[in-house]
């Protein structure tokens, strides 16, 4: 898992500089150095690669897309759609049309499809979307769309409550003719498959935001990994999630196993009018508590987390939620529907 998405970045970089010095090679990997030589070792010994006095390069052709650029050329750490990921981008668009809309009783709402995309330009810069089997708990956001555009994963399971939601990704795999991407009904109060459970490496999911809820949902995901040098990825806001509840939840991912490797802040952005969420206000506790006019700008914001095992994954004990009830509203969720 890890070793694959380390070597998977060297290759890819030198399939598109061709030849690269150590000092430069190591800028586009996330192993530390003994890890890192360890990864180049193995790469020569498997005849991918050849070194000559401390310059790398490919000793034939592989199996793997160049390395796109999808940096910042100012700080080098936020995502800019450009190139390749532009295409992706303009596609995407084109593929999500006629997406199903939110539902209040499920919570829903999809931010940006440049997010979506950036998401997956991100995910790819740490080298979790080439030649992975990802796991996705809940898709409004239609990433599995995205990813497929890519063609770049090895597997894609998505497990989702709303029919719509998978019916749609469905059909957009027939359209597409894609076969690697599977669907499934499933709610997050019952306990996953069986057949889901340690198969993927890497899981994405943006859970509700009740700290019963929360645990849950990446209790589910956690539960779906492999093992040690799995990645995953969680949607948290600020707007429903203090810090207590931010140092709980990190207090359980570190427990499980996993290290918090970036969090990237207000990475992304649900808009109100493509969401309609102007329906549900009426159903908001933070409407009911305050009188305000509708919103004027995009307010509501999520960071996107990367954690990643660096031991044998273990699901700490948690209070999980009994009823939809639960799962949804806690003394935070101002900006939920009240429906429950």
């Amino acid at each position: 898992m890890r070793s694959k998405r380390i070597k998977n970045q060297i290759l890819r970089a030198l399939k598109k500089r061709k030849r690269m010095s150590f000092w430069e090679l190591i800028n586009f990997q996330d192993a530390h150095i003994v890890e890192f030589i360890e990864n180049l070792k193995e790469l020569e010994n498997e005849g991918l690669i050849k070194n000559e006095d401390g310059y790398f390069f490919l000793s034939g052709d592989v199996k793997i897309m160049e390395k796109q650029a999808v940096l910042c050329e100012r700080c080098y750490s936020g995502i800019e759609i450009k190139g390749y990921f532009k295409e992706i981008l303009d596609r995407f668009i084109e593929a999500t049309k006629e997406r199903p809309l939110p539902v209040s009783n499920f919570d829903q709402g999809f931010v940006r499809p440049e997010d979506t995309v950036a998401r997956v330009a991100f995910m790819y810069e740490r080298g979790d979307i080439e030649d992975q089997e990802i796991f996705i708990l809940g898709d409004d956001d239609l990433l599995s769309v995205a990813i497929g555009l890519t063609g770049m994963a090895k597997k894609v399971c998505v497990v989702e409550i709303d029919k719509r939601i998978t019916d749609f990704i469905r059909e957009f795999c027939k359209k597409q003719k894609i076969k690697n991407i599977s669907v499934k009904e499933y709610n997050a109060l019952e306990e996953l498959p069986e057949e889901e459970r340690g198969k993927y490496d890497v899981f994405v999911t943006d859970p509700v935001e009740t700290e019963k809820g929360l645990k849950l949902f990446v209790a589910r995901c956690i539960s779906a990994l492999k093992g040690e040098g799995s990645a995953g990825y969680v949607g948290l806001t600020h707007r429903e999630a203090g810090l207590k509840k931010w140092r709980s939840f990190q207090r359980f991912m570190l427990d499980a196993g996993f290290v918090i490797t970036d969090i990237l802040r207000d990475f992304s952005i649900y808009p109100d009018i493509p969401n309609r969420w102007y329906e549900f206000y009426k159903d908001y506790e933070l409407m009911k508590r305050m009188k305000l006019p509708s919103p004027d700008t995009h307010w509501y914001k999520s960071c996107f987390l990367r954690f990643e095992a660096t031991e044998k994954i273990v699901i700490p004990d948690f209070e999980a939620p009994k009823n939809p009830k639960e799962l949804y509203l806690d003394e935070e969720t101002w900006a939920t529907p009240q429906v429950f």
